[in-house]
């Protein structure tokens, strides 16, 4: 069972550093791979989040802002991932090449791990409410 802390918590408890930028998100193949399927539409992905700013500074804006803002998930494999709620559209749904859903939520995942942090919008409808783990404050996820 994953396990939340807000954003207050987390940054006071030493879970959150600082963002990565530039060339940090796209250094090696894995993240790479993970920016370009997250910033390219095509219609050959069965399904897939696309951001809808496909610049690299778009996509380093949807990070750092997501990393400055988000609330913590560590995860059943004890990954620290950080989900934001924006207030305007960060990206959209296809499936099979075909426009399905606007998405409005911003998810690093792989945080802790400099090799493989990279992020993806997601749908608020995906997000359940938690409470922090350490203030009990509620949180969305």
């Amino acid at each position: 069972m994953s396990i939340y802390y807000c954003h207050e918590c987390a940054a006071q408890i030493g879970m959150l550093g600082s963002p990565p930028i530039g060339d940090d998100l796209a250094d090696n193949s894995y993240k790479l791979e993970k920016y370009l399927k997250h910033t390219i539409p095509n219609s050959y992905a069965n399904y897939k989040t696309v951001f809808t700013g496909v610049t690299s500074k778009s996509y380093q804006n949807y990070i750092v802002t997501a990393v400055s803002s988000g609330h913590v998930q560590i995860d059943d494999s004890n990954r620290i991932n950080i989900v934001w709620v924006g207030s305007d559209s960060t990206g959209i749904a296809l499936e099979a090449g075909k426009y399905i859903g606007e998405m409005s939520a911003v998810k690093v995942v792989c945080y802790s791990d400099t090799n493989k942090i990279h992020g993806y919008p997601i749908k608020v409808s995906e997000l359940n409410a938690a409470s922090c783990a350490q203030c009990g404050k509620p949180i969305p996820y």
